[in-house]
């Protein structure tokens, strides 16, 4: 997804996820002088958190015409659905995240899940919401650590920031629930096939979803109804299970194996390998033929 704020802001981003391999989501982490960002309108729901405030900060924003004024903390957010103008004004240094949504995904998700052709999306000036807080901060950390956790994780992540905004918009419209028992088991057989038949390449939810024959929200759904985890953490546990029968080969090029494996260097699959085994690969490989001799 493009850069969307490039234009804009005064200063680049200390992060941005313009290199990463996402594609319905984007984020950038900034930290802003006292400025005034010009009037503007994106095709994109964005959400502007403060981060990181020591003291609260005055801002001032301007949606769709209407402006108003408040102290904002840490964790704070100012909603402004796509195609709505907005400016902002701060009136001292401040540190903030841009988080932003395709129209088109969250329009998706809508008509899968509460059958609705257009929802109208409310801006909102000053809003707290530890979800999406949560979200912005792990793809904020997902970036700060070179992207370890590959495409799936930031599809996944849109997925659900999709859905979460519906939910806050439209209160008063249940969610579909078509499916209860998950996948059926030919159709889980055949994505755990998909998945084991391509850990060494990048693997996006859109993907799996096809394979799946559903939409992605109903397949993500449905995937963790089945398994009891998310498709994402079962891909990176196949992938270091694959790591471990190489490694159990005597394979000791860890770079080789990283890339067969689908991680994109040594450091990711050192990463996870860890933080799922709690051991290191050298310290496994070293353990296991200490044991053979």
């Amino acid at each position: 997804m493009r850069d969307i704020a490039s234009k804009i802001t005064p200063v680049a981003p200390l992060v941005s996820s313009n290199q990463a391999e996402w594609n319905h989501i984007f984020l950038a982490y900034y930290q802003l002088p006292a400025c005034e960002i010009p009037e503007h309108l994106l095709k994109e729901h964005t959400l502007t958190i403060c981060s990181d405030l020591s003291m609260p900060s005055l801002v001032e924003c301007s949606l769709d015409s209407r402006c108003k004024r408040y102290w904002f903390n840490s964790g704070d957010i100012i909603f402004c659905p796509a195609g709505m103008s907005k400016s902002l004004t701060w009136k001292q240094k401040n540190s903030c995240i841009l988080l932003a949504l395709e129209s088109r995904l969250l329009e998706q998700v809508a008509y899968e899940s509460i059958c609705a052709d257009h929802v109208e999306l409310l801006p909102q000036f000053k809003m707290s919401d530890p979800l999406i807080l949560q979200i912005a901060k792990a793809l904020q950390s997902e970036l700060e650590s070179g992207c370890p956790s590959g495409r799936l994780y930031a599809d996944s992540a849109a997925a659900m920031l999709a859905i979460h905004i519906l939910k806050i918009n439209s209160p008063g419209r249940p969610f579909v629930q078509e499916y209860k028992d998950g996948l059926p088991k030919p159709k889980l057989s055949q994505i755990i096939e998909y998945i084991d038949e391509h850990l060494a390449q990048s693997i996006g939810l859109s993907q799996l979803a096809e394979v799946a024959g559903m939409s992605q929200y109903h397949f993500a759904r449905l995937f963790k109804q089945s398994t009891g985890i998310t498709p994402h953490q079962y891909l990176i546990r196949q992938r270091v299970e694959r790591a471990k029968q190489l490694l159990l080969q005597e394979k000791s090029n860890l770079a080789d194996i990283a890339l067969e494996c689908g991680f994109a260097n040594q450091g990711h699959l050192s990463h996870h390998f860890k933080r799922l085994l709690n051991i290191t690969p050298r310290a496994f490989a070293s353990e296991k033929s200490s044991k053979n001799l």
